[in-house]
């Protein structure tokens, strides 16, 4: 062939779709036989774990469960402080789209609204409202040309910026730790509340994972049932995540703790002074490569017609995690029925994603703080309560170029938490939020992807001299293009140093 077309795969993804869906999930709780009746219900805290997804026809069934733990106070002559631990399995339908392209669905999930009512002193009916928000990023390969290839062929190229999608995937991590308790704590007699997240969370060259695994827990103390305990630790992570593809400039990775499970363990002496624990972590992966692609934008040759078929395809030119650190500060009347509020016994924090959404060259993100918190009141008559709390947030992240067009994924992990008595009835909460926000920029370019109609071009005779006056916007390509001649041609029969755009009603000398 005469003239033909030398190619380069690109490998673009770009979401086609995104879906939010809320639904009520409602399931009862029997209390084990080992349990006490209950009195009241203190405090909830509900985190939910996405297990499935399962593709039939046009429809993506995503399915879990949610972990509950309730602390009640028991219906006996100490009103004894009691936890149940239960597991509610939901299943809700989404839309699939109706496309060929290879696609990659991306959920995030979060259980908020969480009643747990008493329905007799043996039974509890818990109601949540479970929140998705289900992206879906089709993946295609677009062959583009970066060579008009042939004798007598002149073309003109650019050198183009893309961030190409390397791989994406999803991966699970297992940790298993004993670990000791604090000097100076009592033994265990039973673990009550535990929450886990996991922190400072970076992917080295070789796919592994480190981190921070933090863990709290409440516990009663062996020999006294009215003592409790509350623990902080920090676990280092690091596990490899098997990735096989390691050609990435840039690995984007979200780690969330989806379960974890503590038990008192013995030591030597046979004393309850050791927690088990084992930890499941969901991790999100994408691997992005940059690459500065040759691309042809137009040909053309002196012995042959053709034309060339062109494609608009939106393209990544940049791929970047951005990262800030929020103050959320909240002051929480607490219900003390009268008493003084004495002692913060156990508070969980945990940011959750409400929305966000690009407006206004800025990423708007609006969020809220979950707290579950354990109080005693009282310094006489000690009286331990509870209470489920949310503190509303905002954050405006100001995109680089404003006007550009950006594609963003949102996400949400603790930081350090610390609260302190302010009254006889006010709590003070100051919680750090990290969010991560992964921007995509986006850009529409033309790709060459085939060659057509080739056939030898008519000859016809030009004269020796030629005089032409440039018009209005035009440039030295398109003159060359016109009369078929080189540019290089043009350059040195008008003397010009350099291919420019010439002035409107600039000489032109087309020298045969």
């Amino acid at each position: 062939m005469a003239v033909e077309l030398i190619k380069k795969p690109i490998h673009v993804f770009q979401t086609i779709d995104e879906q939010q869906k809320e639904e009520l999930m409602e399931t009862g709780m029997i209390v084990p036989d080992s349990k006490p009746d209950v009195l009241d219900v203190l405090v909830v805290d509900a985190d939910v774990n996405v297990k499935t997804r399962e593709k039939t026809g046009k429809v993506m069934e995503i399915g879990g469960e949610i972990c509950y733990q309730v602390i009640y106070r028991a219906d006996n002559q100490e009103q004894s402080l009691e936890a149940i631990n239960a597991k509610a399995p939901w299943s809700i339908s989404c839309n699939y789209p109706a496309r060929e392209e290879d696609i990659h669905t991306l959920v995030q999930s979060s259980v908020e609204h969480s009643n747990v009512d008493v329905v007799n002193g043996r039974k509890l009916s818990a109601k949540s409202v479970i929140r998705l928000n289900v992206k879906y990023l089709a993946g295609k390969s677009v062959e583009a040309g970066e060579m008009v290839q042939g004798d007598n062929v002149y073309q003109k190229a650019d050198q183009q910026q893309i961030a190409m999608l390397e791989d994406m995937g999803e991966r699970t991590v297992n940790i298993g730790e004993t670990m000791d308790l604090p000097d100076g704590k009592p033994a265990m007699g039973e673990i009550l509340l535990n929450h886990a997240a996991i922190k400072d969370v970076k992917v080295n060259d070789n796919m592994n994972l480190e981190g921070t695994l933090e863990v709290d827990y409440l516990y009663r103390a062996e020999n006294d049932n009215s003592r409790m305990e509350n623990i902080h630790m920090e676990i280092p992570v690091s596990q490899n995540l098997d990735v096989e593809n390691y050609r990435y400039d840039n690995a984007s990775v979200n780690a969330v703790v989806k379960s974890v499970n503590m038990r008192p363990d013995e030591d030597m002496d046979g004393l309850l002074t050791k927690v088990k624990m084992d930890a499941e972590i969901g991790v999100d992966y994408s691997l992005y490569s940059r690459d500065n692609v040759h691309l042809v934008r137009d040909a053309y040759c002196l012995d042959y017609d053709f034309e060339l078929e062109k494609k608009p395809v939106t393209v990544g030119i940049e791929e970047n995690d951005i990262r800030e650190n929020i103050q959320v500060n909240g002051n929480l009347p607490m219900d003390t029925e009268g008493d003084t509020l004495e002692e913060v016994v156990s508070l969980i924090a945990k940011p959750r994603l409400l929305s966000a959404g690009n407006q206004a060259g800025a990423i708007e993100i609006n969020g809220c703080l979950d707290i579950c918190v354990l109080y005693a009141t009282g310094m006489d008559m000690r009286v331990l309560r509870g209470d489920n709390r949310e503190i509303p947030f905002t954050h405006r992240l100001t995109l680089s170029e404003p006007e550009a067009a950006y594609e963003s994924n949102v996400t949400l992990s603790p930081g350090q938490n610390s609260y302190e008595i302010i009254s006889d009835t006010e709590l003070a909460v100051k919680s750090q939020i990290i969010v991560t926000v992964h921007i995509s920029k986006k850009q529409q370019i033309n790709v060459i992807t085939g060659v057509k109609g080739i056939k030898p071009t008519e000859k016809k005779e030009n004269p020796p001299l030629l005089i032409y006056y440039a018009q209005q916007g035009e440039n030295l390509w398109n003159i060359a293009k016109r009369y078929r001649v080189p540019v290089q041609k043009i350059l040195n029969d008008n003397g010009m140093p350099e291919e420019i755009e010439p002035a409107a009603g600039q000489k032109i000398l087309l020298i045969g």
